[in-house]
Formats: structure tokens, sequence, C-alpha cells
């Protein structure tokens, strides 16, 4: 029965991202919404308390999101900075846009240890 939930997730994940496509083709405000939307945080935190992760858990996870989010933004300002301003490829600049999340992760992992912020 686990492969069964399992399945449920991974095709509710395609779901999500096929419905996020789609509507990128109407709008791609409306897209946006959808995809900013932290519904993935949401889902994660409801099937952590499903499978026996106490309150105090799942809140502590909720709250290393809130931190997370800052790095996360990273992608965001930089991918369309370069192809906006410096005239970049989609594809370079969408690597100089994650490798720039994942460097903010890295610091801001090592400032929440440091801080006492982190679970």
């Amino acid at each position: 029965m686990a492969w069964a939930i399992d399945v449920g997730k991974i095709l509710l994940t395609a779901l999500i991202i096929f419905s996020v496509a789609q509507v990128s083709e109407r709008s791609t405000i409306m897209a946006a919404v959808l995809a900013s939307i932290p519904i993935v945080s949401v889902l994660s935190m409801m099937l952590m308390f499903h499978e026996g992760q106490t309150a105090l858990e799942i809140s502590a996870f909720a709250r290393d999101i809130v931190w997370l989010l800052i790095p996360s933004l990273l992608i965001f300002i930089v991918m369309p900075w370069l192809i906006e301003s410096k005239g970049w490829e989609f594809y370079p600049a969408l690597a100089a846009g994650l490798s720039s999340t994942i460097v903010g992760y890295f610091v801001m992992v090592q400032l929440m240890e440091r801080l006492g912020l982190s679970s």
C-alpha cells in the first residue's frame, strides 16, 4: 500500500508542473501565481503529519523554509538580470541563476547553524 501513496505523490507533483506549464501558454502572470503558491510545502507538511511527524517537527520544517526562501530568490533575480541586461541566452542564464541559488543555500544553511536558527 505504501507504493500507492508514493505513486500518488509522483502523479500529484507531475500534475502541478503540467498545470503551471499549460497555464503559462495563456498567461505568464497566472502561471507565476500558481507556481509561487507554496503547494509543495503545504502538501509536504500534510504528508509529514499523515506519516506520523509531530506538529512541532512540522513547525520546525516550516520555519526552516522561511529562512531558505531568501536564497531561493536569487534565481529569480540573477536569471532575468543576465538575460535582459547582459544579453545571455536562456540556458547559461538559468545555470548561473541555479548556481547562485545553490551557493546562497550553502551560505544560508551555514548562517542558520551559526545563529542557532536551524532545527
